[in-house]
């Protein structure tokens, strides 16, 4: 796995990622951060269009080593779609949408969902609580 840390984006405080993490100490989330440079010497771009069209063709910078600890509804692979009527309406002249009503869960918060209790999963938590906003839980 190629994550190599958590990082406070308020006060900078670097957290271990092998452990459950809420907040920092000072109230922010955490943000998962990799070692890029690994990333790149392990898979070229071209590689990519190669895998399975999911969330999980970009596991190198994802949180979750072990496979089997992956959890998912099929979340990824949403259509672009070009709007060229309201995209001239609001003066986008090349305007394109991401259809993320296809997820099985009608959310794009699905996609970030699937990363995290999959994650949770492999660090070996058993019950968790999950905050959301609206329509989109």
């Amino acid at each position: 796995m190629y994550l190599t840390h958590l990082e406070c984006p308020r006060c900078g405080k670097e957290h271990p990622a092998d452990r459950p993490q809420n907040l920092c100490d000072c109230g922010s989330p955490l943000l998962a951060r990799y070692d890029l440079a690994a990333v790149a010497r392990a898979v070229t771009p071209e590689q990519i269009p190669l895998r399975p069209a999911d969330l999980w063709r970009y596991r190198e910078v994802l949180p979750v080593a072990d496979p089997r600890h992956v959890t998912s509804l099929g979340e990824g692979w949403t259509p672009l779609l070009r709007a060229p009527s309201y995209g001239a309406e609001i003066g986008v002249t090349d305007l394109i949408v991401k259809d993320e009503g296809l997820i099985p869960t009608g959310s794009f918060k699905a996609r970030g969902a699937a990363v995290g209790i999959s994650r949770a999963r492999e660090l070996g938590v058993r019950r968790i609580a999950m905050p959301t906003n609206g329509n989109a839980g």
